[in-house]
């Protein structure tokens, strides 16, 4: 019998541990302005960094949704100061971040990312539509 080829995975969910894992996870997709100065003397030409590195989201080959916290229902029930129930939410652990590809061109990064921090949620709370 033959196998059919699966086709590679175009959307991965990570875990970290917190929003300040995020630079070190993500840092393939983090972007730093430069500005480059010329000595007018010795024409010796230096870059350096201006302001902070940001998580550029989006690209025409990927899409980052910074999700955060998740929260899920903890089964009781709470009331408000009118009288309305609602359920009551606790926090998962962790700092969710979801990903998608559009095509090849960033995979060897999100994959990188995905083998640290990937996991296969049951029942995903957010996806790309």
């Amino acid at each position: 019998m033959i196998e059919e080829p699966t086709a590679p995975r175009n959307d991965f969910f990570l875990k970290l541990a917190s929003e300040a894992d995020m630079p070190t996870a993500l840092a393939a997709f983090y972007h730093q302005d430069t500005e480059t100065t010329v000595d007018s003397e010795t024409g010796e030409e230096t870059v350096i960094n201006v302001g902070d590195p940001y998580l550029v989201q989006h690209t025409k080959d990927y899409a980052i949704d910074v999700v955060g916290v998740i929260y899920r229902p903890t089964g009781n029930m709470l009331t408000d100061a009118d009288g309305n129930a609602y359920p009551e939410q606790a926090p998962l652990s962790g700092w969710h971040v979801n990903v998608r590809l559009v095509g090849e061109a960033r995979r060897v990064d999100v994959e990188a990312a995905d083998a640290v921090y990937g996991v296969i949620p049951n029942s995903p709370a957010r996806v790309f539509l």
